[in-house]
């Protein structure tokens, strides 16, 4: 099944970028700046007894139409998607919270 086309412009107008659109070290801080400061971390679906969808439609409609917020998974891969937009080459990786582990790690593997 083919991806939906992702709307760069629209992703651009609602986090408010208007830098260089090329794949470049200040297009990267930007762009997560931009992101960070204009799109709040939400995650009313899941206590709603609706699953997130990751899907680029999906992602829009909610976070860039609708211009409401949403939980980590979603909004790494909006920014994913605009980011892939503009031309940069993304690595994606996950990462869990295990309950009863000594150490609990969040988001990131720290060494």
């Amino acid at each position: 099944m083919a991806e939906t086309a992702f709307d760069l412009d629209g992703y651009l107008n609602r986090v408010g970028y208007a830098g260089t659109r090329e794949a470049s070290l200040p297009a990267l801080r930007g762009l997560i700046a931009a992101h960070s400061a204009s799109i709040p971390f939400e995650n009313i679906d899941p206590f709603l007894g609706r699953a997130p969808k990751l899907d680029v439609a999906s992602l829009q409609a909610k976070m860039v139409a609708s211009r409401r917020g949403g939980y980590c998974f979603e909004h790494n891969a909006l920014l994913r998607a605009g980011l892939i937009a503009l031309g940069f080459d993304v690595t994606s990786l996950v990462a869990r919270v295990v309950l009863g582990a000594r150490r609990m790690r969040l988001h990131r593997q720290h060494t």
